[in-house]
């Protein structure tokens, strides 16, 4: 497993993006481990990224209710 400081990952991320497809990349942050790149395969990405919300469920209220949609994405 190749290993890259966040600085190299900052000035590079487009290729090690890339390079990430065929390795697993180690993220280290002064010279301790904090994340991996690695490769997105189909089994990977399982879920829904925006599950359906339950209209019924929504407060009844007047006006715009993109404010109470807001606060339940960020109480997350």
């Amino acid at each position: 497993m190749k290993s890259v400081t966040i600085r190299e990952l900052h000035m590079n991320t487009g290729r090690l993006v890339r390079a990430s497809a065929h390795e697993n990349i180690l993220i280290t942050e002064r010279g301790q481990a904090v994340a991996v790149l690695k490769s997105a395969k189909a089994a990977d990405l399982v879920g829904k990224p925006f599950p359906k919300r339950d209209f019924r469920k929504m407060p009844k209220v007047p006006g715009d209710s993109t404010v109470y949609i807001s606060e339940e994405r960020n109480a997350r």
